[in-house]
């Protein structure tokens, strides 16, 4: 299954979309909430994960939780996007893994604390999640997105209206 709970940064718990996975000795978590832009690309995060702790009488003591951190580190976040870029190649051409993916489930209830984001076609985030024999359910992404083209089109309708009482003015005061 490619969908799992998690908490996102503001403390609400949402549903997302996301692949878990390690490279180079650390864990990732790549996710997307199904949002897009007006150019038709899907907003994915990525988080390092990290255990939690807290600061104890004895020093730092875990919590037994698992966090999402940004990456900051520019180094670290390259090695990042090229595992993306591998990513989205094993899904594409179905061939082996070029990482090694972990069981999502590992991470209900995952606590974001802060991530980076990247954005990547629709057809892209469906090949990552639809390869994975998992389905993904595009419902929102197209309703939304006809949904604006609706009121675009009635904003374009009205200005196109306009511009043709314009111009039969301007026809008048011509003739």
């Amino acid at each position: 299954m490619n969908k799992i709970d998690i908490i996102d940064i503001d403390g609400n718990k949402i549903n997302v979309y996301g692949i878990y996975y390690i490279s180079n000795n650390n864990y990732y978590f790549i996710y997307s909430k199904g949002e897009h832009d007006n150019d038709n690309h899907v907003i994915f995060y990525v988080v390092k994960i990290l255990q939690e702790v807290t600061n104890g009488v004895s020093g730092p003591a875990p919590t037994g939780y698992l966090i999402g951190l940004r990456i900051n580190d520019e180094n670290e976040y390259s090695l990042v996007k090229n595992d993306i870029t591998n990513i989205i190649n094993d899904k594409e051409s179905n061939a082996g893994e070029s990482v090694r993916y972990l069981d999502l489930s590992m991470l209900n209830n995952l606590k974001i604390k802060d991530n980076r984001t990247f954005k990547l076609g629709i057809d892209t985030y469906n090949k990552i999640f639809n390869n994975s024999n998992n389905v993904v359910n595009n419902t929102n992404i197209t309703t939304n997105n006809y949904d604006e083209l609706v009121k675009e089109n009635e904003i374009l309708k009205q200005k196109v209206e306009e511009l043709n009482k314009k111009i039969e003015l301007i026809k008048e005061i011509v003739n």
